[in-house]
């Protein structure tokens, strides 16, 4: 699955307090993707908050939103989410973790929001964990609100409500960056996308926003993250199972990996195809190549079988063939056992998710090491078989709204790994100034930075993320048009450029504007050099005949710059 390992939650986040009236005004600035859900959201969303919090100190206390399912809808969704105020601050920007395909465990607080005294916020995605509908998750609720329309929208909501509980007495929005990793990577890009005016900027790791209907790279990329030894015995075992199931022996190969679930089923054998290749390729994705090597090289035929099934059982344990999200028969019953590494439940909501929008759907390419079986047909087939739906049409809307590799969006940074298999779905260029890119390259460099750890390969794209943050939080804040009560009628301005370069704690930003003269009229000035930092800016104003270096600091509550002699510019 294409997931982001869960972090454990770090601290306890408060209960909040809202009105109706303040989720209502605030949802009303936003400017999402779909008018349809704008209009039914702003005039019906339910601001009912259950609080959960199971005692003060408790770190996975957390508060539901219930939000309509879809515009349509009389049915909602009980959204989790959790916020750390901790270090709360008058300047303090808000910082959000965006829910992916699995469950939620709390908020935690990484570098850049601890550096920057965050609010830090993260919300579970629709139709994983806790966050369902009262009446369970149907195929027909699915249908009518598992989508990532809905899923940023929940966002966007919860988010607008984080902003209105914690206000600035100036009335100046705090600055929010949104964090995410694989396909939340994704959604952290969609939400800038969609919401400019909400969010500041997004740091997506392993993005996949290139929704691939037919994702033959992630198999090639799996095979170049491979030395020829351990590719050739990893071919071997493919081979040779490949080999079996032609002969008849298919039952007999799914005893072995502890897979009879499958035997005799509509869809078993391509499912039991689909888990050996996901297996595999999850070892290699999240930086464990090395493992799976150690039991592989050297190895043919039944010996590389065996080097194969001790490599899963190992690594996942001996149950990892009974897995649903590998089971068709059990990704058809609504309402079954938990079970498997996502859990059913959360099993059932990604693969809805790949079957009807954002497809990924993994076949086997031109000489690829996966099975043969493994066709785009066979792929759809398991979707129309489960649920009755394919990809096709709704992975082409998506992809057409979204701008697939290139997406059309200011202020994201995108992190790719060079053993990463997802690779192949995500942007690997800088699209623009204000939408840069880092690659890290190293040998077990996987998935969302697995395997990157105090690796030094990993310092540039480290440094080069704590810049972007640095500057997207700068021009949320200081960017923009100012009021100088020293100078009636004048006007002054800051522009600060993301771009991920910033050198050292300071960040690059010019200052420009005009004086009036006797006459009334304007005198231009600028650009000024300037540089900002987390504590606030410093100003050459010595070309119009004032200090070289004068201090100033962003004051929230007051809503501009107290620069050292006194005086305020309040921003427009």
């Amino acid at each position: 699955p294409a997931s982001c390992q869960q972090q454990p939650p770090k601290q306890p986040p408060p209960p909040l307090g809202l009105t109706m009236q303040f989720l209502l005004a605030l949802f009303l600035l936003l400017s999402p993707a779909s008018a349809n859900y704008s209009s039914f959201y702003a005039s019906r969303t339910q601001a009912t908050r259950k609080n959960k919090n199971i005692s003060p100190a408790s770190d996975t206390s957390s508060m539901t939103m219930d939000i309509p399912l879809s515009p349509t809808s009389q049915s909602s969704v009980s959204v989790r989410y959790w916020v750390n105020s901790s270090m709360l601050a008058p300047n303090s920007p808000v910082m959000l973790t965006m829910g992916g395909e699995g469950t939620a465990n709390g908020v935690r607080c990484n570098e850049d929001m601890e550096r920057h005294r965050a609010i830090c916020v993260q919300v579970e995605h629709r139709f994983y964990g806790e966050s369902l509908p009262p009446e369970g998750a149907s195929d027909t609720q699915y249908f009518e609100g598992l989508n990532v329309d809905a899923g940023l929208l929940d966002h966007a909501t919860i988010l607008s409500s984080v902003l209105a509980s914690y206000p600035t007495a100036s009335g100046l929005k705090r600055p929010v960056v949104n964090f995410g990793g694989s396909y939340s990577g994704a959604t952290a890009t969609w939400l800038r996308q969609s919401y400019p005016s909400l969010t500041d900027g997004a740091v997506a790791s392993s993005g996949v926003v290139d929704a691939v209907l037919e994702f033959t790279g992630f198999d090639e990329a799996v095979a170049a993250a491979l030395d020829p030894t351990c590719r050739a015995g990893l071919e071997a075992a493919q081979r040779t199972v490949d080999g079996k199931f032609e002969a008849g022996e298919g039952p007999a190969m799914k005893k072995y990996f502890n897979a009879t679930n499958l035997d005799g089923t509509v869809m078993g054998d391509e499912d039991f195809m689909y888990m050996l290749a996901d297996g595999y390729s999850m070892i290699v994705q999240y930086g464990g190549k090395a493992e799976l090597c150690d039991a592989l090289e050297g190895r043919e035929d039944e010996e590389a079988v065996e080097g194969l099934r001790s490599a899963l059982f190992n690594h996942f344990g001996d149950d990892f063939g009974q897995d649903c999200y590998y089971d068709s028969e059990c990704l058809k019953v609504v309402d079954g056992p938990a079970s498997g590494m996502m859990g059913r439940q959360n099993s059932r909501s990604w693969r809805f998710q790949k079957c009807t929008e954002v497809a990924y759907l993994q076949s086997r390419p031109q000489g690829g090491i996966r099975s043969s079986l493994l066709t785009l047909s066979a792929l759809e087939s398991q979707c129309k078989y489960v649920f009755g739906a394919t990809p096709d049409s709704g992975n082409a809307l998506l992809n057409s709204a979204r701008g697939g590799a290139a997406p059309d969006v200011t202020n994201v940074l995108s992190l790719s790994y060079s053993d990463d298999p997802w690779t192949a779905a995500s942007t690997l260029t800088a699209l623009s100034p204000s939408q840069p890119y880092c690659a890290t390259v190293c040998d077990g460099c996987g998935h969302c930075g697995s395997g990157v750890g105090d690796k030094p390969e990993g310092d540039e794209c480290k440094a080069v993320q704590r810049a972007f943050v640095d500057e997207v939080v700068a021009q949320a804040r200081f960017g923009g048009d100012y009021d100088d009560p020293n100078h009636p009628g004048a006007g002054r301005s800051f522009q600060v450029k993301v771009t991920g370069k910033s050198e050292g704690s300071a960040v690059e930003a010019s200052v420009e504007g005009f004086d009036v003269d006797e006459e009334g009229g304007r005198v231009p000035w600028g650009p000024l050099p300037a540089a900002i930092d987390l504590e606030g800016v410093v100003v050459d104003f010595s070309s119009k005949g004032g200090p070289k270096d004068l201090e100033g600091t962003w004051d929230a509550d007051k809503g501009g710059i107290v620069w050292a002699d006194g005086h305020v510019w309040t921003k427009l």
